[in-house]
């Protein structure tokens, strides 16, 4: 029996679909470059910020790259910190700063590229739904993960995804709670009953060999 509607949240007895990890491509349209709109109070050069933004991107940092008397007067994305899910023109607020006033900047230009990495959501939250931001009609799930150039914060709108493991080995995940938990010597062919956002580590299995259940 699958269950739908309000129980959608529910381990089902069967999956609907399945696909590996290394066919999760989807655009993440990351940040290329930014123009300043306020430049704000109490920044400091060249350090990196983390954003905000309620416009729908998620995972961008920004540095300071110019700083007069406080205000950032240029800023450019970290590397390799462009975030995903951004449109031109989204705005983001630089957290750190700002003891009487943020720095705001305004995306200029964006990279849109198909990927998926390990930490990467499962599934990605979409940049709008019948034109009005997502997570105004739908609630959403924030994590930070461990890894490796990618720890985020993330979005995504979840439920999460069950996993198959086709090579015995260790995997660490994000599961809906947010916590990052390691499921040590799983055995091959092994389906693992958790509902999880992402996989942020794998050892032994690579992500060909991992399969994610819809």
């Amino acid at each position: 029996m699958s269950l739908i509607g309000t129980m959608y949240k529910e381990p089902r007895v069967f999956a609907h679909d399945a696909i590996a990890l290394s066919a999760l491509e989807y655009p993440i349209n990351t940040i290329a470059t930014v123009s300043i709109v306020s430049g704000g109070d109490n920044y400091t050069a060249a350090q990196v910020y983390n954003t905000a933004t309620a416009d729908g991107g998620s995972g961008a940092q920004v540095t300071a790259t110019v700083v007069a008397a406080g205000a950032v007067t240029t800023a450019t994305i970290a590397a390799g910190d462009g975030g995903i899910n951004y449109q031109v023109g989204d705005i983001l607020t630089l957290t750190g700063g700002g003891s009487d006033s943020d720095c705001v900047v305004q995306v200029a230009t964006i990279t849109a590229t198909t990927t998926w990495s390990l930490g990467d959501p499962i599934t990605p939250m979409p940049d709008n739904f019948n034109t009005v931001p997502y997570w105004n009609e739908k609630s959403s799930y924030t994590y930070t993960s461990t890894a490796v150039g990618n720890p985020g914060p993330h979005q995504t709108p979840g439920p999460g995804v069950g996993l198959y493991i086709g090579v015995a080995g260790d995997i660490t995940v994000i599961m809906e709670s947010g916590k990052e938990v390691v499921f040590l010597g799983v055995a091959a062919g092994t389906f693992l009953p958790i509902s999880v956002l992402s996989v942020v580590v794998l050892t032994g299995p690579t992500t060909a060999q991992v399969l994610v259940l819809f």
